[in-house]
C-alpha cells in the first residue's frame, strides 16, 4: 500500500475509534429503539459542540438511514422535499409521491430519517415529521440543541407538540462533555498517538473546555499538523501550547 493509502487507512481507523464514546453509544441505542418502536420518533439533544452532527452521520451510516439538516426559516414543504430527496425521490411532486409510497410501504421496510438542527423547525415542520412517523413507516430521529420546548407556550401549537412529546416518550438522550479519559481515548490518542504525560493530557482536556467534542477535535488536529511540520512523533507541552494558542486566536477572530 502507498504512503497515501496508509495515511487514509489510519485516518479511517482513527475516525472509527473516535466514534465510540459513551454519548455516541447512547445515541445509537436511542436510534435503534426508535426503529423498533410502535411510535418511531425520538430525540437527541445537547449543547453546541458536543458531537451531535457527528452522531447524526454515524447513525445514518450504521443503521442504513438517511440524514437531512435543517436551516433557519425552513418551511414544512421544504422539509418534506429534503426528506423525499434523501429517500431517493426527486422531481415534480416529490414530497407527495414520498408520502404516498411510504404510506403503502411494507412494515418491514421502515426507513430511518435523521433530522439534524431540528431545533430550527417550527411547529408545522415538527408536525409533518410526526405524521411521517405515525403514518408513513418512517423512523424519525430529531437532533438539535433544543427542540420544541419553547413552542409549548403557544396555544396554537401546544396540542400538536404535546402529541409529539408523548410519542417521543423515553426515546431520547442528551449528549454532553467528555471526561478526561474519553477525551484522550477517543480524540487525542487516535489523532496524535500514545501520550504518557498525564499533565499534557489534562491540559489538552482543559483546553478543550473540559471535553467539548468539537474543540477537542480541532485542537488535536492542529497538534497533529504541528507535529508533522516539525517532524516529531510524540505530543509535547510546547506543541500543545502552540495548538491551544492557535485555537484561542481563531476563536478571538470569530468573536
Amino acid at each position: 500500500m502507498s504512503k497515501e493509502g496508509n495515511v487514509h487507512a489510519l485516518h479511517e481507523t482513527n475516525a472509527a475509534k473516535r466514534r465510540e464514546t459513551k454519548y455516541m453509544k447512547e445515541a445509537l441505542l436511542t436510534a435503534r429503539r426508535v426503529m423498533a418502536a410502535d411510535h418511531p420518533i425520538g430525540e437527541i439533544v445537547g449543547s453546541p459542540g458536543t458531537g451531535k452532527t457527528t452522531a447524526t452521520k454515524e447513525i445514518a451510516a450504521r443503521l442504513g438511514g438517511v440524514r437531512i439538516a435543517c436551516w433557519g426559516g425552513i418551511t414544512r414543504h421544504q422539509l418534506l422535499r429534503e426528506a423525499a430527496a434523501a429517500l431517493g425521490i426527486e422531481g415534480h411532486g416529490a414530497a407527495d409521491r414520498m408520502l404516498a409510497e411510504r404510506r403503502e410501504a411494507d412494515p418491514e421496510t421502515r426507513r430511518l430519517l435523521v433530522v439534524d438542527e431540528a431545533n430550527k423547525l417550527n411547529w408545522r415542520g415538527l408536525e409533518a415529521l410526526r405524521y411521517l412517523a405515525d403514518e408513513c413507516n418512517v423512523g424519525v430521529l430529531l437532533v438539535g440543541t433544543e427542540l420544541y420546548e419553547r413552542q409549548f407556550a403557544s396555544p396554537k401549537s401546544r396540542d400538536y407538540l404535546v402529541q409529539l412529546g408523548s410519542r417521543i416518550g423515553a426515546k431520547r438522550c442528551r449528549m454532553g462533555l467528555l471526561d478526561r479519559a474519553e477525551t484522550y481515548a477517543h480524540v487525542l490518542r487516535p489523532i496524535v498517538g500514545e501520550c504518557q504525560d498525564k499533565e499534557v493530557i489534562t491540559r489538552f482536556w482543559i483546553g478543550a473546555r473540559k471535553g467539548v467534542w468539537r474543540d477537542a477535535l480541532e485542537i488535536a488536529q492542529e497538534c497533529r499538523s504541528i507535529m508533522d511540520a516539525q517532524g516529531v512523533t510524540a505530543l509535547t507541552m510546547p506543541v500543545l501550547d502552540a495548538a491551544l494558542a492557535w485555537s484561542a486566536n481563531r476563536h478571538a477572530v470569530e468573536a
